[in-house]
């Protein structure tokens, strides 16, 4: 299990929350050979400097995603969390350094580590026992709030993080701890809303990235795979649109859409949505 390492308060929720037992895939027919090409990025943690996470077996379900994804698109690195907070804050220039694993250097972003939130923060785990900013969370941490995702370098689309927590939004509060990230113009996040389990998540790591070759949405391949692979697991989705309508719309993006899907930064997005499963 992937510890949680706060809890949030409770908060009156003020924006739209659609939580979907389904368990239908949500699914385009375009075909990915269609897409352009998709470049991919994936950095994963299982042991944390001098202990101050849990342990966790991550490197498994890592590997798998990337023997699955690379048989139809590229993988440019496969990198730890060593020193790595400058390459997910905005501004930074490992932010856009493909050789320093940074979350805007590739199209499709894909880690894997701890995951904690806590009031407007949702935060990732480094290896690193501390660095700037990490007060109050025992250990170096790279929180939502510093990014700005998909303004600057290659422009990420996607993240995808099997990490608990992240996309906790029982409160509402999704917009407010991801909305910095998102105006950078990222199209959809895929994490956990509560806890997800390393159980099978070797499983989840390779029908992920089938899902997503076989023309599922992100979205949908994310769900399917996470909850499947464990049922005690707690996947998400997260996205934004220009409106309601538009974003339900845009939570469907597979990757033969993602690259050609409109870009909303700032001002562009007025709506965020997203799904649960429990």
């Amino acid at each position: 299990m992937k510890a949680t390492f706060l809890s949030s308060s409770s908060r009156a929720v003020r924006n739209a929350l659609i939580v979907m037992f389904a368990i239908t895939m949500l699914m385009t027919f375009a075909s990915s050979a269609m897409a352009s090409t998709i470049n991919f990025g994936v950095r994963c943690q299982s042991d944390f400097q001098n202990g101050w996470a849990p342990t966790i077996d991550v490197y498994g379900e890592c590997d798998n995603f990337i023997s699955q994804i690379e048989t139809e698109y590229p993988v440019d690195f496969y990198f730890n969390l060593h020193g790595a907070q400058d390459a997910f804050y905005s501004g930074q220039a490992a932010e856009t350094c493909e050789s320093c694993g940074g979350v805007d250097s590739v199209d499709f972003f894909y880690m894997s580590t701890h995951g904690g939130e806590s009031g407007d923060q949702a935060v990732y785990a480094m290896w690193d026992a501390s660095c700037p900013g990490d007060a109050g969370w025992g250990g170096c941490i790279a929180q939502a709030l510093s990014m700005r995702l998909g303004d600057s370098g290659k422009q990420v689309k996607a993240l995808a993080t099997f990490s608990c927590d992240t996309l906790y939004n029982a409160d509402g509060d999704l917009p407010e701890r991801w909305g910095k990230a998102f105006a950078g113009g990222l199209k959809v996040l895929v994490g956990g809303h509560d806890l997800l389990y390393t159980g099978n998540d070797t499983q989840a790591g390779t029908d992920f990235a089938l899902y997503m070759e076989q023309n599922s949405a992100i979205g949908g391949a994310w769900l399917n795979a996470v909850y499947y692979a464990n049922t005690a697991n707690n996947p998400a989705v997260a996205n934004t649109g220009a409106n309601s309508s538009d974003c339900w719309n845009r939570e469907g993006v597979t990757l033969g859409g993602l690259m050609s899907e409109k870009v909303l930064r700032d001002g562009s997005i007025g709506y965020y949505c997203w799904t649960n499963w429990n």
